[in-house]
Formats: structure tokens, C-alpha cells, sequence
């Protein structure tokens, strides 16, 4: 499969791997056999190698990303939504919420609609 056709898709491991901050950079932990991977974000292509890339931007921080090398035999592709486990590792601790409704956004705009009602009335 071409390294194309797994963006937006998850993995599973099926050995433990290897996490870095960067193509051959620092290794920051491992995901481990049998665990799934976020959704694949991007990849690198560097002689004879395939990095994916992986996301964990947290809102109001420094977009950030961690990578994994593909190998033969590393990874089967999964169709379902993953939660990425690596240990021991430097990346940030993040809780996946399912989406909510936008009902809020929904109040805050009745709110001002009502509030500017009132005050033409007057």
C-alpha cells in the first residue's frame, strides 16, 4: 500500500514501535504491540524510508507531532477511530471527548437577541 492511502486512516502495531519527535530524531517512547495509533496525519519520505506522522496538538499550545518509521510487517491498517498508548514517553497526556452538540452557541445568540429586543423596546 502507498504511504498516500494511509493518511487519514489508523494502524495497528504488531510489534512494539519506536516513537520519535522527529524522522531519526530523539526516541520519546513506544507504542506497544497490539495498540492502535492515532489517525495517520502525514508522512515523510527520506531515502528508502516512510515516516507517518501523528498529530497531538493540544488546543491553546504549540502545535506539536510525533513520528513512527514504517516497516514490512509493523503496522495492519484499522478502519476504526485509535487511541494512540506510548510509554514511557514525553507527550503531553490528552482526553478525546466525543463532539457535542453546538446548543451553547445556540444560547449565546438567543441571549443576544433577547438582550437587544429589550433594549430597543425601551
Amino acid at each position: 500500500m502507498k504511504p498516500e492511502d494511509v493518511v487519514g486512516r489508523y494502524l495497528i502495531a504488531l510489534e512494539d514501535v519506536p516513537v520519535y519527535n522527529y524522522p531519526n530524531g530523539t526516541r520519546i517512547g513506544t507504542i506497544n504491540k497490539g495498540n492502535s495509533t492515532a489517525e495517520v496525519y502525514s508522512y515523510i519520505l527520506k531515502p528508502g524510508q516512510v515516516w507517518f506522522m501523528f498529530d497531538y496538538t493540544i488546543p491553546g499550545t504549540t502545535p506539536g507531532a510525533y513520528y513512527v518509521l514504517d516497516k514490512e510487517n509493523r503496522f495492519r491498517l484499522s478502519q476504526a477511530q485509535g487511541n494512540v498508548i506510548v510509554s514511557p514517553s514525553s507527550l503531553p497526556s490528552v482526553d478525546v471527548f466525543p463532539k457535542t452538540s453546538n446548543i451553547s452557541k445556540y444560547v449565546v445568540f438567543g441571549a443576544l437577541g433577547l438582550a437587544v429586543l429589550l433594549l430597543l423596546r425601551k
